[in-house]
């Protein structure tokens, strides 16, 4: 089962439990919703779903919102939906867990009930990114604030192993972000971590520079989870920003709306293509679990397709495969 957090996000609950269904249906997998048990019900019944054993539902009755500190709102809210869920997961109930946010809520509820896998120092948030030919993904997003070279290492293999077998790239390549491709450029976590990851044998490019992400030869982007959200939130921005400013353009201009007009379904699949409900949410690596946590604007079609992120982590056995891929490369500490 995987447990399916409805109420942390901004948008109503409906919303989630929408998305988790159409998961459960689709996919045939069995689903947990958690939260508040009345409005869960009182939606079901409304939207005419007819039971068929493959929703269970949990109660919660507290929530984390947006703006609560996590480490704070964790210890006083024992009963909110989000550790509720990694309850689940921690009692064998539930294989793996998504949850629309809050980000932070969601780590610290995970590392306070679910056991790192042996021989990780420090799970990692690793995000799919959109790029000019196909997906790559970026390691760390936001997890870990203040890292060491080690820590940088063994992002580098789980991403390598996400890339692999979620994303399915043989080899897939390792790129360090960096100021400069010299191996002499960077700071001193970035020069330490490249001496490091160089020895190992695996498809490292060396250091890479932001330019780079985009352009798609880079299939894991390492680098620690302050520079990774920034990055993150600046480039959902600019895509945006980008089908913003066509829109500006042509407002005004007669012969720029008919053009426009015309173009716009490669506008629409451009914009569905850069759009983060997409790509479900970011992987929570590292944990004895599989769990994905959106963005806290999640949609409908965030929970379906992070809940389809989880599942294909529990079907793909991707916990099992970090340890395997690190024993191999002996950073398994």
């Amino acid at each position: 089962m995987i447990a399916v957090d409805v109420m942390s996000g901004e948008k109503h609950p409906e919303v989630i439990i929408k998305g988790a269904l159409r998961a459960a249906e689709e996919f045939n997998i069995k689903v947990g919703l958690v939260g508040d048990e009345e409005l869960v019900h009182d939606y079901l019944k409304k939207s005419g779903y007819q039971y068929t054993g493959n929703v269970e539902v949990y109660h919660a009755s507290e929530v984390i919102a947006m703006h609560e500190k996590p480490a704070i709102a964790c210890k006083k809210k024992k009963d909110a939906s989000v550790i509720v869920c990694a309850r689940l997961v921690r009692d064998g109930i539930a294989q793996g867990f998504f949850s629309p946010g809050n980000t932070g809520a969601t780590l610290v509820a995970s590392f306070m009930n679910i056991e790192r896998i042996e021989g990780v120092l420090r799970p990692s948030l690793a995000a799919v990114i959109p790029t000019v030919k196909g997906k790559s993904v970026l390691i760390d997003a936001g997890a870990n604030m203040e890292c060491v070279p080690e820590y940088l290492a063994q992002f580098a293999v789980m991403g390598e192993v996400f890339a692999n077998k979620v994303q399915r790239k043989e080899n897939p390549t390792i790129g360090l972000l960096s100021i400069g491709k010299e191996r002499s450029k960077g700071n001193d976590l970035t020069l330490k971590t490249n001496e490091i990851l160089k020895d190992l044998k695996m498809n490292f490019v060396g250091n890479i520079e932001g330019y780079d992400i985009s352009d798609g030869d880079i299939d894991v982007v390492v680098c620690d989870g302050f520079v990774g959200n920034i990055v993150i939130k600046v480039t959902e921005r600019i895509f945006r920003l980008t089908v913003e400013f066509v829109g500006q353009e042509v407002e005004n201009h007669l012969l720029q709306r008919i053009g426009y007009a015309l173009i716009y379904p490669a506008v629409r699949n451009m914009r569905k293509k850069t759009d983060p409900s997409e790509y479900g949410g970011g992987y929570l690596l590292g944990l004895n679990a599989n769990i994905v946590i959106g963005h806290g604007a999640s949609d409908s079609v965030t929970a379906y397709n992070g809940i389809h992120m989880v599942n294909v982590a529990i079907r793909n056995k991707l916990t099992t495969l970090i340890v395997s891929r690190l024993e191999e490369l002996g950073l398994k500490k």
